[in-house]
Order: C-alpha cells, then sequence, then structure tokens
C-alpha cells in the first residue's frame, strides 16, 4: 500500500480541492503553481502514479503528463535492460 504520511507537508493540504482537478490541462497552471512550491511534490507524485490516480494535479503533473512520465520510465528500463543483457 502507498504511503501517506507526506500528506501533512503538503502546501496544498488547506485549499480548495477543486483547484487540483481543472476542466482542462490548459486551466492545470494555478495547479501547478502550489505544486511548484510544495516540500512533498515528488513524494504527492511518485504516490499519484503508484496508485494510477486518472485525473487531477498531483506532483505538478497532470494526468496525461504523468500518463507520459510513466511511459518514458518503462522506455528507460527496457533501454536498460537490453544494454545490461
Amino acid at each position: 500500500m502507498a504511503r501517506t504520511d507526506w500528506r501533512a507537508d503538503a502546501a496544498c493540504r488547506d485549499l480548495d480541492t477543486d483547484l487540483f482537478f481543472p476542466a482542462s490541462e490548459a486551466d492545470a497552471d494555478a495547479a501547478r503553481a502550489v505544486c511548484a512550491a510544495c516540500p512533498v511534490a515528488s513524494e504527492c507524485l511518485e504516490w499519484a502514479i503508484e496508485t494510477r490516480q486518472p485525473d487531477g494535479v498531483f506532483g505538478g503533473l497532470t494526468a496525461l503528463e504523468r500518463h507520459r512520465l510513466v511511459r518514458r520510465r518503462q522506455k528507460q528500463a527496457r533501454k536498460a535492460r537490453r544494454a545490461a543483457a
């Protein structure tokens, strides 16, 4: 199970959650700005990836951006495995 004790230190903990679920990717800048100043943004991002959050801004990335990050990581892992073989 994913660790969540980092949430107590999150910059967003007292903000309206609607900010982090924008109507479109283009409307995510306000949420990204909060995440940019957050001391636990990386933990938040990893939690969202691990738990496969389908929507929202977590760790400064939208769902589409997280999907792209996961794909890049998978590609890098495959490349590393081929290089090690």
